[in-house]
């Protein structure tokens, strides 16, 4: 099985080429991506209600095969939950998928629920921020939408802060402030995806969560 097109959640189309790397390992579009000429609007209610919630799921054994990683990380979990002005994302992957050294992890997020502002992707959603997981590295990054770096084909994200990270069994948990990411009703949608760096900005993405015939989860 060939790999799945590797831009679709960055560029909002999809590309035969590789994505750089932002920072510390945020997946970002150097590729032309599509993107608004307006700052990310702001969501019309300011306070975070806790029983805000996502749990979405993806099939086992939908991940491509590639000679240079022995076992793919086949993601079959995410769930999100909004509580003390902070975004819970626990990331799960199928038993025997998750390498600690080597899996990554790119999550986008439309906070303020407006496809026409962030950087558009193929499915609908306009992503504002993101975060990038690295446990092998320690590392869970915030980034922040770059649409006129975007439309001049430089890096469509940049390093704005980080976040909390728990590593799992099969999986990681992060703790994200809402704050951070522009996010304070607490309301957003959001994507994921698992890649693996197989050499210096060359990553590999292996699955889409939801998948990229779907549309993005929710958290309402």
């Amino acid at each position: 099985m060939g790999h799945k097109e590797i831009m679709v959640r960055v560029c909002g189309a999809v590309k035969r080429t590789l994505p750089r790397i932002c920072g510390a390992a945020a997946i970002v579009g150097a590729c032309g991506c599509g993107s608004s000429t307006t700052r990310p609007s702001t969501p019309t209610s300011t306070s975070a209600p806790s029983a805000l919630r996502a749990d979405v799921t993806d099939p086992i054994g939908d991940t491509p095969s590639d000679a240079r990683v022995p076992v793919a990380p086949d993601l079959v979990r995410a769930t999100a939950a909004v509580d003390g002005g902070n975004l819970t994302l626990v990331v799960s992957f199928a038993p025997g998928t998750f390498n600690r050294q080597t899996t990554r992890v790119a999550v986008l997020f439309d906070t303020d629920q407006n496809p026409a502002t962030g950087i558009r992707q193929q499915d609908g959603l306009g992503a504002d921020f993101g975060l990038d997981l690295f446990p092998g590295g320690g590392l869970a990054t915030i980034t922040r939408a770059d649409e006129a770096g975007c439309a001049a084909r430089q890096s469509c994200f940049v390093n704005v802060g980080s976040a909390s990270m728990t590593i799992l069994t099969d999986g990681m948990q992060a703790v994200v402030p809402l704050g951070a990411i522009g996010a304070a009703s607490g309301r957003l949608g959001f994507v994921v995806n698992s890649y693996v760096l197989v050499a210096p900005l060359t990553p590999v993405v292996f699955d889409y969560l939801p998948d990229i015939t779907l549309a993005p989860a929710r958290v309402q």
